[in-house]
């Protein structure tokens, strides 16, 4: 429902923000027993979902037929073998040297085991929710074999339907841009009938600071400022620019984030309902090719890591590149053998030439460099790909920008830090939490700890504010 002036102005639980973190926490606020639970989101009813809704997949462990089929809803389908043929468990431990491998050391590997050894349990919460998975098209290794059906769409949905279910009141147009401690409560200052809004736990699942040019140029350095969003425009950053002011501790790389290669058709954002395009956009076949910049160099390990553990990696690298611009390079062999989507090919920015002078040429690549590239590349007997089957596809990528790594400090229940300690009645989930990523990003483990962290904050701030009406 839309706030409105008659709505009540205090409550035992806000949560900011309605991204699957947001929902989960609320959810779980609902659950353990408290009554009032508010959520604000700054975007309008129609564009509801958050970046949450332009995604499709979660990444959690799994050791056998049975868990995945019960996801599935076919414990008896032939086609969950079919699935699994050939694909070996997937176990905590994969999860977290994926994890701690691919995103580098400045991370909270303590707070990081625990989202993993919460997963499992949270999956299992999520799907008697009503959240349910399809099977996964051609997945990679280290893919969980299963999608949520209908994707991040979908899942918000879902989301949304169980958690006004339970009672909770979502407050639409509703940013918050401050944040006031007010005799053991807190009272929130922003925009919209709603305010101000006072309440006894707060939970902060606001996103980053990606939609705000301003912090992205402080924090991730001028470059950043016209970079294209791959997510939506609302998560500015003011909730957590508002906590840390009130003295909550902050924990990350503020100077990464999560960036993909992109279509250069790429819009300045994205919004909720756009999650067929946004998957459109994404060019994430590059082990099969080479990317090079416009000088024609390499500046990337196209096959160091499977695609699902290297993008991001790739993404950020673009942005270092001349006119943040690089080609991905395919020949014949690749485009006759049907690795590469549909979009590739149907991108007008992509083309197919002859020759890869003339591809250069055409794109404003430095073809003689590309040419002495690709001919160490040929002469390398170690090399994974080689470019030598003439006709070659050149397809031109841009960084798109998801979300940003620095965030707020959190124990494992989700309680904000303050001084290194806990901050009564102040909690985070979502990406608004720092310490999950320093450099790369695996794939699917962003909505994983919004939902583990999103049901702690919500269990835990349910907790607190029984105790402080009780009292």
């Amino acid at each position: 429902m839309n706030a409105r002036k008659s709505m009540p102005h205090e409550w035992q639980v806000v949560v900011v923000g309605a991204g699957n973190a947001g929902l989960c926490a609320g959810i779980a606020a609902l659950q353990a027993g408290v009554h009032s639970v508010a959520v604000l989101e700054s975007a309008p009813k129609e564009l509801r979902g958050g970046n949450s809704a332009l995604t499709k997949s979660v990444r959690f462990p799994w050791h056998d037929r049975s868990y995945i089929a019960t996801l599935l809803g076919e414990p008896d389908d032939h086609r969950v073998d079919d699935l699994l043929a050939g694909r070996r468990e997937y176990t905590e431990d994969d999860y977290l040297d994926d994890w701690l491998r691919v995103s580098g050391s400045q991370v909270d590997a303590a707070l990081i085991e625990s989202i993993i050894h919460r997963a499992n349990n949270a999956i299992t919460w999520l799907h008697g929710l009503g959240q349910r998975w399809v099977p996964r098209k051609n997945p990679l290794p280290g893919d969980v074999p299963v999608v949520f059906d209908g994707g991040g769409q979908a899942l918000q949905e879902r989301n949304f339907e169980q958690y006004e279910r339970l009672g909770g009141v979502v407050c639409y147009d509703s940013p918050v841009t401050g944040i006031e401690p007010v005799g053991g409560k807190y009272r929130l200052h922003g925009s919209g009938p709603a305010f101000p809004v006072v309440c006894d736990a707060l939970i902060l699942a606001s996103g980053g600071f990606e939609g705000n040019a301003q912090m992205r140029g402080h924090h991730l350095g001028d470059p950043w400022r016209e970079v294209k969003l791959r997510g939506v425009p609302f998560n500015d950053g003011l909730p957590l620019a508002a906590a840390i002011a009130v003295g909550a501790d902050t924990a990350g790389n503020w100077r990464k984030c999560h960036t993909t290669p992109q279509g250069i058709g790429l819009p300045s954002y994205l919004l909720p309902g756009q999650m067929s395009r946004s998957h459109e956009l994404t060019r994430y076949a590059f082990p099969h090719g080479i990317v090079v910049n416009r000088s024609g160099r390499r500046f990337f390990d196209e096959c160091a890591e499977y695609s699902n553990l290297a993008y991001v990696t790739l993404g950020q690298k673009i942005m270092d590149q001349p006119g943040k611009i690089a080609y991905q390079i395919f020949d014949s062999k690749v485009i006759n053998a049907g690795l590469l989507p549909d979009s590739y090919f149907s991108d007008p920015a992509s083309i197919i030439t002859p020759t890869l002078e003339d591809g250069a040429r055409q794109l404003g690549i430095d073809a003689g460099q590309l040419l002495d590239e690709v001919t160490r590349l040929n002469s390398d007997p170690q090399a994974v790909t080689h470019l030598d089957a003439p006709p070659f596809l050149f397809v031109p990528v841009v960084s798109g920008l998801t979300f940003t790594y620095g965030g707020l400090s959190v124990t494992e229940n989700a309680e904000v830090r303050g001084g290194g300690e806990p901050i009564d009645g102040l909690y985070a989930a979502g990406v608004i939490v720092g310490g999950l990523y320093d450099q790369g990003y695996p794939a699917g483990t962003g909505l994983m700890a919004g939902a583990v962290l999103g049901r702690a904050a919500g269990t835990h701030a349910a907790e607190y504010a029984l105790r402080a009406r009780a009292v």
